[in-house]
């Protein structure tokens, strides 16, 4: 199974946390760490990944790779908003583009961890 965790977390965490990874890495730590994408508070995910974005993974990743036509055409909405939609996820890292130029979601499971009092 692919995992990607997203996290909450602040740019100054973010850059803390690739420091100690290639501190890890310089002492040969080769250990493979779970895929994770950082947002900077509650707000920026929520705008990221809304409902219909949500649906877009979902339709996505039952039915395989597409393109935005035919992913548009399984959501019954317009062109328009399934590429704007398509812009933002493939920005996040959520999904990917393939050298034929389908999109595919590599995730199979997507988790969140946050905490309440993080301030961004």
């Amino acid at each position: 199974m692919s995992e990607v965790r997203i996290l909450i977390e602040s740019v100054d965490d973010f850059f803390s946390g690739a420091v100690e990874m290639a501190k890890r890495l310089d002492a040969g730590d080769r250990m493979p760490e779970p895929a994770s994408i950082s947002f900077e508070g509650m707000e920026m995910l929520l705008k990221t990944l809304t409902p219909n974005r949500w649906v877009l993974l979902r339709t996505l990743r039952a039915n395989g790779a597409q393109s935005i036509r035919a992913l548009s055409h399984l959501l019954k909405r317009d062109y328009r908003g399934v590429h704007a939609d398509v812009a933002v996820l493939l920005d996040a890292g959520l999904i990917e583009r393939s050298d034929d130029g389908k999109i595919t979601v590599p995730w199979s499971r997507i988790t969140a961890e946050m905490a309440v009092d993080v301030a961004a």
